[in-house]
């Protein structure tokens, strides 16, 4: 059924379901003291380090650092998306899930199941007896049938109408709005787009075929040709690959991304599964965004050559808006030539492999780069390198990533940290001497607010519901755009949430990997200290913002001084 599923049913949903019911039919689990412990299902590992909290209705793995909640863990262990594993739930409890009316453009579904179609029979024409040609190109390319069937691989074989004729039922429009027939100026008359081409399905991360690229395996032109912008393909936001590299490794951490179909499948075909691909555009910041919602490392494997070199400095400027300490980016360089594909083949995965061990991380790349032909022996050339790279640096979320580019460049430029720290400052922006503890500083893509006391709000949410509502509603400002103040805008419109249904609210979300991290970090204080304690330190972050704020407008307004006479007023009134 279409339309949006209720946030409150979701909420009430997971209220209802134990995470031990959910994970125990999957995974053997022993009690041991107020967790259930087994072996992780998303590595190998010999010793128990899986554990499943039934207070908090989490897992946490120490061995892979798996986390999450049992929605969570439905999508990981068994591919399934987000309505799937909110289906599978409520079956668990008897329920029936409603849905909301459908909001926005209609995407039309039947477009998925015309793709899936034409993907069987081009799998179908692979294994038939026109195919004899193409199956030899594919094996001199040293693949095995095992990888063809994995990755859907299959054949469009000579003829301008023999998918339109196979898929005739369809509807000669629906081809056409599918991407698979061209319609002819004029419009009165179509044929197949893909003919004579080995095919490859590119999948969606939910696994649905949503285009095709195909690849002449004779002497034709173009060599690569993929399927047009359609209501459920856009190049600018999918990776060829991922879909498959997610079912390869469960737990993935890495992707390697490449530039071709034939190199993912190459890698693959040699062990290496975790390889990705554009689809015929540069990599760009979507293409960055999709893949840090599934992995940690992103490496950017490319060719030597100036064009190589090229797109590597596009991919940095892609990167930049989204990367943090946590998100890491590293480049590898083959020799002038050479591609994924002929090295692993020729060399070995081994080989390949040491080459991604040795990759260059971003900061270094970058800095690298920009000092080239500079020399840095002199004043001018000092400082040139520092305008060049203010600018850039000045794109990156505040965090430990920053940091290490601002000392990095202090280093190599032989100026003081805090001087290149006011140069990759935003006109008007704060500079963190005026916040206290994590205040403005990012977690990736959003500002914590105050990593420890979002993580008190986290484990222990039923201490914002008795908080004093005044307090409560500053700590909950619509103008706070903090993770901190998020999070505790939903606790105050949905009372009495636990733990493991806040952060299910954000399954989906980067923020859910950091709230499942904060969940599982271990408290001191019990529950009771703690509740004497929040009140105080609310008080004190509410101060430090309001301060900051404050500070801001005057720095706005040129006035540094009364912004530190007025931040230190608000600050000092919390103390007494």
């Amino acid at each position: 059924m279409a339309g949006r599923i209720p946030e409150s049913f979701i909420n009430d949903l997971l209220g209802r379901v134990d995470i031990v019911d959910v994970i125990g039919p999957r995974v053997q689990l022993k009690k041991s003291g107020r967790n259930h412990k087994g072996l992780c299902p998303f590595h190998d590992e010999k010793t128990p380090s899986f554990n499943v909290n039934e207070d908090r209705q989490t897992f946490h793995c120490f061995g892979c650092e798996a986390h999450g909640t049992a929605l969570g863990f439905l999508m990981e262990y068994d591919s399934q998306t987000f309505p799937e594993a909110i289906e599978t739930l409520a079956s668990m409890v008897g329920m029936e899930v409603p849905r909301e009316a459908a909001r926005g453009p209609k995407v039309d579904t039947e477009l998925y199941d015309v793709l899936r179609a034409a993907a069987r029979e081009f799998q179908r024409w692979l294994r038939g007896g026109e195919a004899a040609a193409a199956v030899a190109y594919l094996r001199e390319r040293g693949l095995s049938g095992e990888v063809a069937r994995d990755f859907g691989i299959g054949l469009a074989p000579e003829g301008w109408d023999r998918l339109k004729t196979a898929l005739a039922s369809s509807g000669e429009q629906k081809l056409v709005d599918a991407g698979l027939l061209v319609r002819q100026e004029g419009g009165r008359r179509t044929y197949d787009r893909f003919r004579e081409r080995i095919v490859f399905p590119i999948r969606n991360t939910r696994g649905r075929v949503i285009g095709f690229g195909g690849r002449v395996y004779g002497d034709g032109q173009p060599k690569y040709i993929n399927s047009p912008e359609t209501e459920v393909f856009r190049k600018g936001q999918e990776l060829y690959g991922l879909y498959e590299a997610r079912r390869a490794q469960r737990g993935l951490q890495s992707v390697v991304v490449v530039e071709g179909y034939m190199d993912v499948v190459a890698l693959a075909q040699h062990g290496v599964t975790n390889a990705v691909a554009t689809l015929g555009t540069a990599i760009g910041q979507s293409h960055f965004e999709t893949l840090y919602r599934h992995v940690n490392l992103v490496v950017c494997c490319f060719d030597g050559d100036d064009a190589g070199r090229g797109a590597a400095w596009k991919a940095v400027d892609a990167a930049f808006p989204v990367l943090s300490e946590t998100r890491q980016l590293k480049f590898v360089f083959l020799p002038e030539g050479e591609d994924p594909d002929t090295i692993v083949r020729q060399r070995g995965r081994e080989h390949f492999e040491g080459l991604l061990d040795s990759a260059e991380p971003v900061a270094e790349y970058f800095l690298n780069r920009l000092q080239t032909g500079r020399d840095l022996s002199k004043a001018d050339g000092r400082a040139a390198l520092v305008e060049l790279a203010a600018k850039d640096i000045r794109r990156l979320p505040q965090g430990g990533l920053k940091e290490i580019l601002i000392n990095d460049l202090a280093a190599r430029s032989r100026m003081d940290a805090s001087v290149i720290a006011q140069a990759v400052r935003e006109p008007g922006e704060m500079g963190v001497e005026y916040l206290a503890g994590d205040v403005g500083r990012s977690g990736g893509r959003r500002d914590f607010g105050n990593k420890p006391l979002l993580k008190y709000v986290v484990q222990y949410p039923q201490l914002i519901d008795s908080m004093d509502a005044r307090l409560r509603a500053e700590l909950a400002d619509s103008a706070d755009p903090s993770l901190l103040a998020d999070v505790v805008r939903q606790i105050v419109e949905e009372p009495g949430m636990d733990t493991g249904t806040l952060i299910a609210s954000y399954q989906g979300q980067d923020s859910h990997t950091e709230l499942a991290a904060l969940a599982d970090e271990e408290i001191l204080l019990t529950e009771e200290a703690l509740a004497l304690d929040l009140e105080r330190e609310v008080r004190k972050y509410v101060a430090v913002r309001q301060g900051a704020a404050l500070s801001r407008r005057a720095r706005e307004s040129g006035s540094v001084e009364d912004a530190q006479r007025r931040y230190s007023d608000a600050k000092a009134q919390q103390t007494l």
